[in-house]
């Protein structure tokens, strides 16, 4: 069963809108439904980005730039 919803967005929020679902290859209205289906997703986190586990490579040894700078912005440490 489909059913509309209609929202009001300023003229920015429009015109974001409409950039991202060009640069995605989606209508907006694609985009926006698969926006509210992940923030209504109550899964967590973790499930959710499972499936990227294992997939970004750097050093262990933390001492590397990006390593560096990745944990000095960090505020947990």
């Amino acid at each position: 069963m489909n059913s509309t919803l209609t929202i009001r967005l300023d003229g920015k929020q429009r015109s974001q809108l409409k950039k991202t679902a060009a640069h995605l290859g989606k209508t907006e209205s694609e985009w926006v439904r698969q926006v509210i289906e992940r923030g209504l997703d109550k899964s967590s986190l973790g499930r959710r980005i499972g499936h990227l586990r294992g997939s970004l490579e750097g050093s262990r040894s933390g001492k590397d730039s990006f390593s560096k700078s990745l944990r000095a912005r960090n505020w947990r440490s």
